[in-house]
Parts: structure tokens; sequence; C-alpha cells
């Protein structure tokens, strides 16, 4: 990968990037600063998770960036608890001046709505959409021990051994916990749900074999399926991925309906905040994501960059949300977090 965007951990496989052209971008940065004087001071941007992991790894990436560009400082204050809910919460409560944003991700923003009984904030109306910053396919992936090299050989000895295998998740009600659930659904198999408390827990738990599976970003899994640590059986996008060719889709290894399921984050303000701020926000945004080394990052896991805008990554939320809760209703884990 480029020197900048070196990452041992997380890749950025299947990319969906809100960039722009530099010289665009940066004129309508200068433009909404000339207007509305902002920004004048430190902006706080909220991480609902720990730090270490990808979404901390993106804002990090992205705020070093964004604060060149603004000329000012830009705080990264993890809050992690409740599996990103807590955190954007917080942010959902900001004023709307600019100087509280949020490190958005699918989970609170489109899938907790139908998995949780009640949230703190409503993610149809609290938030601003800024920009998406990148997304990432879901993957099965299993420790090596599992005897099983492609995803029918896997539902066969599930089938054979019933509830011996086992697949670890971020926790109740998450994308993962949902995906799970359609994959042993469709696939008529029995294999017993773990969840922890994040993607951290469950990624330890599977490199030590404390369970057999888990589903997984493939920006996440990569290092470890390349390593050999993990195998990779299907990937829940709309094609095979350029960088691992012979990891087919779920459709193809004959579990339909999890093409398409990704996991993302993106930048959003509190609601009300002015649309002039949003511009230079969005501005500043597309000209970090169109750094060469981004787009050679991108590329380089078969990514592909596309423009963006505010009204565009408000659009992509919507349809992510209506994704996740019609596969929620299927599987029948509506309102399962209390």
């Amino acid at each position: 990968m480029p020197p900048a965007l070196s990452v041992a951990r997380f890749l950025v496989p299947a990319a969906l990037l809100l960039v722009g052209g530099r010289p665009a971008a940066t004129d309508a940065m200068r433009e909404g600063a000339q207007h509305t004087g902002y920004p004048e001071h430190a902006i706080r941007l909220l991480v609902p998770y720990a730090a270490g992991g990808g979404a901390d790894f993106w804002a990090r990436a992205v705020s070093e960036r964004l604060a060149d560009r603004l000329h000012v400082a830009i705080t990264v204050d993890n809050r992690p608890g409740t599996g990103g809910n807590a955190g954007t919460a917080i942010a959902a409560a900001g004023a709307p001046d600019g100087y509280t944003l949020l490190l958005g991700s699918v989970g609170p923003l489109a899938v907790h709505p139908a998995t949780y009984r009640q949230l703190a904030f409503d993610p149809a109306t609290a938030f601003a959409p800024v920009g998406l910053l990148e997304s990432s396919p879901l993957a099965l992936v299993i420790h090596p021990s599992v005897p099983a090299q492609t995803l029918p050989e896997l539902l066969a000895y599930a089938k054979a051994h019933p509830g011996t295998l086992t697949c670890g998740t971020n926790g109740m009600g998450s994308p993962e916990h949902v995906a799970y659930q359609w994959l042993v659904q469709t696939a008529g198999v029995e294999i017993k749900h773990v969840p922890f408390d994040g993607a951290g827990p469950a990624r330890k738990a599977l490199a030590r074999n404390g369970v057999s599976m888990m589903l997984d970003p493939m920006k996440a899994a990569m290092p470890a399926v390349q390593k050999g640590s993990e195998r990779a059986l299907a990937v829940a996008g709309p094609a095979r991925l350029p960088t691992m060719p012979h990891v087919p889709t779920f459709a193809e290894a004959g579990v339909p309906g999890l093409d398409g399921l990704r996991i993302w984050t993106g930048i959003l303000a509190p609601a009300g905040t002015p649309r002039a701020i949003i511009d230079t926000l969005n501005a500043a945004l597309r000209d970090v994501m169109a750094e060469p080394e981004m787009r050679a990052s991108v590329a380089q896991v078969g990514g592909r960059a596309t423009p963006g805008s505010p009204a565009e990554f408000a659009a992509f939320i919507r349809s992510e949300r209506g994704v996740w809760r019609t596969l929620a209703r299927k599987t029948g884990l509506v309102g399962v977090v209390q």
C-alpha cells in the first residue's frame, strides 16, 4: 500500500468512497468558509467505538487530513458502548454548529433502528449527513481447523454435526448477527451463535479457535486470510473481489440473499447544522478522499472512487436502512434487543 496509508489490519476492499476533483472541492470549501467564517476553533469527532479498531483508524486517518484543510485541530473522541449507540446518541445531542461531528456507521444508523426496541436517537432525523468514507462487504471466515474448504462443505459438515460449530458476532442485533441468522435459516443448519461485545473480542476468539467462524468485513479479515490464519469461504458482494478472486460470493456458493451487505462509515453532523457548514465539510472531505494515496489504496484492493454529496450520502443511508430492516423482519430479529 502507499506509505501514507500503510495499515496492517485495515485495508479498503470494494470501497464506495465520496471523492471529487481536488480543484472543485477546494474552491467549494473556500467559498463555504468565506460565507460562514467556519471553522474558527477546534472540532470534535465522536467515534462510538473503542480506539484501535477499524472505525477509529478511519476517524484518525481522515481527521488528520481534514484538519490540514480546515486549519483547525480535530480531536477524536472515542465513546464506545452498546454497539455504537452510546456515542451516536451523544453526537445527536450535540450543538448544530459544525464543531461536533460523528463517525457514523451502519449499525446505529441502519441496522439498530430495526433490531433495537428503543434508541436514544432517531437516525432518520437526528443527523445531517456530510459524506460516506468507505464500505466493505461482509465475508464469512472460518478457523483453519474447521474441516471445510468451501461454503457447501461447511454447511454439509454443520448438517452432519448439528450444534458443534459456533459463529461469533459483534453482539445481539448487530449487522453480523442479522447476517448470521439469515445464513443459518436459509441453509437450514444449526450453528451456535456466540455474541461478543464488539468485533475485537470476536476476532480474538476466532484467532484462538474459541469460535469456529465469524462474519467480518473483508477490510478487517483480509490480513488474516492472506496470512492463512483464517479461511474466507464467501463474500457478500455483487461480484468477487479482484484482490481475492478465489473467494466466491454467497450467491455463487449457494446462499442467496446476503450479497450486497456491507459495513460502512461516514461523517455526519447534528441535525440543524447550517447547510453552508455541511457543504464546507463535504468539500474538505472530498478533497481528502481525492488524495493520490487514498485513491491508490482503494484501487489496490479493488475499490472504486465515485463522486459524492451530502444528499447522496443521505439517500445511501435511507437505502441501507430499508435493506437491513427487510432482512431483520425475514430473520425474526426486529426488536431483538431491548
